[in-house]
């Protein structure tokens, strides 16, 4: 036992119980005057719990019996505010049930080890349940929010997010081993999943902001999923174009931003010599931001009739269509044999451009000349700016395509001439 292990859990115990009462003792006119619990009622639940388990060893029966007595004080009283108030929930008499287990569980020994450990959870659970408590009014207008197909959508991702993906198998497979069922199928829950966390944004922030932040949020993961999700989005509802546009550069700027991060953190020294280029794209691209966002002003975003985009089936042929070309590039490698760092980095640059940034910068740390590891990134850059902007015409339509075709040409023109500074100066 560690030192004053016991004094450290009742007080957490009664910690928890004070803060849940307090909230309870507020809400009180709230739920029709019920006497049920208040400010001094839960810490002694909680008390209840912490000393009926610390007296387990005198006798193992008495934390049940402790907590069945609880569970009769809680009826007995649900009972009368029912027959006070028929329409009387339960909130309450669950909250009083779980204070007691909460205090329980502090003083417990050989559930939730080392005591740090057990302590920290129990005041994490208690702050947890007083965020429920309170929150009653968010969480009743949230539910007035959500229809019923948004819950199904919502239950169709998760199935697809917790129960399929981890089922599929994490190996290469098919024609030249070019097939990966488990990256196949991450592809498919971040497509849907930036499109869903868009359209939620949407909804809490408005067509504007929401599609912005749900496009910088994917961006830190794949700027390409971020494209092919708004181009599946304005396929449907193409007066989403000019937004979905300026979501796209966002998106597009954020994974520049993270190439330098991973050559920073890879070679430091290879920076110095990207730097300008990379940097250069990035302005560019937020100079395509302000142009497609400045024509957002034009269109009456904040009229569309917003739908959940959570489509499997559309998720499911994008993803196919890439692992299409996943097998293009693999039997290019395979049947044309090497053609050198350029041609690898354009190959690769068709799908990933973290691959390319992450080999070439190794390559720079191991003798590579700076500038052509440089040149290599960029090549991927450039040629994965095009993929994506072709894959926003095919998918998304013209209407889309032009401003992305805007964005794309900035950015490619903009290292190109970056570059060319560079090695000049070099």
């Amino acid at each position: 036992m560690e030192p004053y292990e016991t004094h450290l859990a009742l007080a957490t115990a009664l910690a928890v119980g004070l803060l849940v009462g307090l909230e309870r003792e507020q809400s009180k006119p709230e739920r029709g005057g019920s006497q049920l619990g208040g400010i001094r009622t839960y810490p002694i639940f909680a008390l209840i719990g912490g000393l009926a388990t610390i007296l387990e060893p005198a006798s193992m029966w008495l934390p049940l019996v402790a907590l069945a007595g609880v569970i009769v004080f809680v009826a007995i009283s649900y009972a009368g505010e029912v027959r006070r108030d028929g329409n009387h929930g339960m909130t309450t008499e669950a909250s009083v049930v779980v204070t007691y287990l909460l205090g329980a569980l502090a003083t417990s020994r050989g559930v939730v080890e080392p005591m740090a450990d057990r302590l920290i959870l129990v005041a994490g659970l208690g702050v947890a349940l007083t965020f429920l408590l309170s929150s009653k009014q968010f969480f009743h207008n949230l539910a007035t929010r959500v229809s019923r197909e948004d819950y199904y959508a919502t239950i169709k991702f998760l199935i697809v997010a917790v129960i399929v993906l981890p089922l599929l198998p994490d190996r290469a497979f098919g024609p030249l081993g070019a097939i990966n069922a488990r990256t196949l199928g991450l592809l498919v829950v971040t497509i849907s999943g930036l499109s869903f966390v868009g359209y939620v944004a949407m909804k809490l922030l408005g067509p504007k902001r929401g599609l912005l932040l749900g496009a910088a949020l994917g961006g830190l993961v794949s700027s390409t999923a971020v494209t092919l999700s708004f181009a599946n989005r304005t396929k449907t509802e193409p007066k989403l174009a000019p937004v979905a546009a300026g979501g796209i550069a966002v998106a597009w700027t954020i994974m520049l931003g993270r190439v330098a991060v991973l050559v920073g953190i890879v070679d430091p020294e290879l920076l110095a010599t990207l730097a300008v280029p990379v940097g250069a794209m990035i302005v560019a691209a937020l100079l395509g931001l302000l142009l497609t966002f400045r024509r957002i002003s034009d269109h009456p975003t904040a009229e569309l009739d917003l739908k959940n985009p959570f489509e499997l089936g559309s998720a499911i042929k994008v993803t196919l269509v890439f692992a299409i070309v996943l097998l293009a590039m693999k039997a290019a490698q395979v049947y044309a044999g090497s053609q050198g760092l350029y041609l690898a980095s354009a190959l690769g640059g068709t799908t990933d451009v973290d691959a390319v940034t992450l080999s070439s910068a190794r390559l720079a740390k191991e003798g590579l000349e700076p500038l052509i590891a440089t040149v290599s990134i960029l090549i991927a850059i450039a040629v994965n700016t095009v993929v994506k902007t072709g894959l926003a015409i095919g998918v998304g339509g013209w209407l889309l395509g032009k401003r992305v075709v805007l964005v794309g040409v900035l950015v490619i023109v903009a290292g190109a001439v970056a570059l060319g500074l560079t090695a000049g100066l070099g």
